[in-house]
């Protein structure tokens, strides 16, 4: 996947087609993945390119601040996903408030159609775009006979009688409903974040754990989570002449089984300010420190509380790992049919 952050460096092929879904992306859940395999498939379909053209941060980051909606995935995490979809290439563009400024006839106009020279838009049934939001499907239908290229329409995808959408991927993650979120994702709920230092807490009871750098904004509630993992390394490799980033295929190493704690450890007298995010690995051996993982979240085993000394915490802990492999063993199969592909 080719990733371009400037759009005045990008030369388009005219003779190939360009088909671009229109979205912020933020989680890639299963309405997102119906706009990404329209585009894969029309773009194979014509000998083509698929695109997407997404932003650097959530505008809602830029335009209110003050109550911007926390984010599914990080910048980091959403590359690696739209990556493994097979979309060729992804248009990262910085989203300002001098950007917001364009109204949707002009961002049609002089970005994807000046600019891109798109073949096709395809755009969900809810989505809106522009200054103050005032494009819809409606709006791009007309543009697309007023300039001369396609436009599908994608109908919003439903999961249990209500339509698929992070906000509502969000709330069900925040409540501890992993198995609705999942149904919503397609897939288990994941993270990507590297391995930092910590206090060295877990090493002391014998269970040496990676404290992981988190800068998904979502998480479940506190408490322990049997988890896969696995080492996952991403490499961009800027072309300045033609001011591309390119995103290999990932390379990474097999899946270990663990256990995840979430919390604020409050068994030791230094109480943590914030949530501490740190995995067990159960059978691995090796350094994690400054690598980067993939953790897969299931349904919490239990949740946090406070042990009235280190041995009870111990045994706690040795509980926790006997019933993380009891529902990893049957959550195996199920599991890697949607993380391992």
């Amino acid at each position: 996947m080719l990733i371009v952050r400037d759009l005045n460096r990008f030369s388009p092929d005219k003779e190939t087609p360009l088909i671009l879904a229109l979205g912020n992306f933020d989680g890639i859940h299963r309405g997102h993945q119906a706009l990404l395999k329209h585009a894969i498939g029309e773009a194979n379909r014509r000998k083509g390119k698929s695109a997407v053209l997404s932003f650097e941060a959530h505008p809602q980051h830029i335009l209110h601040p003050e109550s911007k909606p926390p984010l599914l995935t990080s910048q980091d995490h959403r590359l690696f996903l739209l990556n493994q979809t097979g979309i060729d290439i992804c248009f990262l563009v910085s989203f300002t408030k001098e950007f917001s400024k364009l109204t949707p006839h002009q961002f049609v106009r002089d970005i994807l159609v000046e600019k891109l020279h798109i073949s096709e838009i395809c755009l969900g049934d809810n989505a809106r775009f522009g200054y103050k939001r005032q494009g819809n499907a409606t709006l791009l239908k007309a543009l697309a006979k007023e300039y001369g290229f396609q436009f599908t329409e994608i109908k919003a995808v439903e999961a249990g009688g209500d339509i698929v959408s992070s906000s509502r991927i969000r709330r069900l993650i925040q409540e501890g409903k992993l198995e609705e979120a999942e149904t919503c994702l397609g897939r288990p709920l994941s993270v990507l974040a590297r391995v930092i230092p910590g206090k060295g807490r877990g090493t002391e009871l014998g269970f040496p754990t990676a404290n992981l750098d988190i800068e998904t904004e979502v998480l479940p509630p506190f408490g322990v989570y049997p988890v896969y993992a696995r080492a996952v390394l991403n490499s961009e490799n800027y072309n300045e002449k033609k001011g591309i980033y390119e995103f290999p295929v990932c390379q990474w190493g097999a899946w270990f089984e663990g256990v995840m704690n979430f919390g604020v450890r409050p068994t030791f007298q230094e109480r943590e300010s914030q949530g501490i995010l740190e995995i067990f690995l159960l059978d691995f051996q090796g350094d994690l420190y400054q690598k980067t993982l993939e953790v897969v979240i299931f349904p919490r085993i239990r949740e946090e509380r406070t042990f009235p000394d280190a041995e009870d915490l111990k045994r706690q802990i040795q509980r926790d790992i006997q019933n993380a492999r009891e529902f990893l063993k049957k959550a195996r199969k199920k599991a890697f049919t949607k993380i391992d592909k």
